[in-house]
């Protein structure tokens, strides 16, 4: 089994797009998230819903008032409206670890375990995105390790 075996095709998205473009285009590709580029098309980040989830909440609300702000369907419906022309660069993640196309399997299960995450980018070597190895394909890396019939 080898990392292309694995990768899930990537949905992408420009820096500059906007917020109401990010969940036009999840919603269009049926993803929860989206992998991010610069104008040369290199990876820069990522964006899941979770990360939209945050961009609507205010900069200057605490924590532990987001749900008194935020809980009705007016103040909800407004912040996600207020939101809608900001630039993905101001709310995705930046902090991602992607692996290379001819990386190995240990590779992989390596970042996704010192970053404790299970969704990790898959670049080519100019750093452009491919796709990336999903929870599922983690799942696999695991049960070839084990003998367990793939059929991925």
């Amino acid at each position: 089994m080898e990392i292309r075996d694995l990768t899930k095709e990537a949905v992408v998205i420009r820096e500059d797009a906007t917020f109401r473009e990010a969940i036009e285009r999840m919603v269009a590709a049926q993803t929860n998230s989206l992998l991010v580029v610069n104008e040369e098309g290199v990876l820069t980040g990522e964006v899941n819903v979770s990360d939209l989830l945050d961009a609507i909440v205010p900069v200057n609300l605490e924590a532990d008032s987001v749900l008194e702000a935020l809980g009705t369907e007016e103040s909800f419906g407004k912040a996600v409206q207020d939101t809608a022309n900001t630039e993905v660069r101001e709310f995705m993640t930046s902090d991602i670890q992607p692996v290379h196309v001819d990386d190995s399997l240990i590779t992989i299960a390596g970042v996704a375990i010192a970053h404790q995450t299970a969704h990790i980018p898959i670049v080519d070597h100019e750093e452009r995105p491919l796709g990336f190895i999903s929870r599922r394909g983690l799942k696999h890396i695991l049960a070839q390790y084990l003998g367990i019939a793939d059929s991925a």
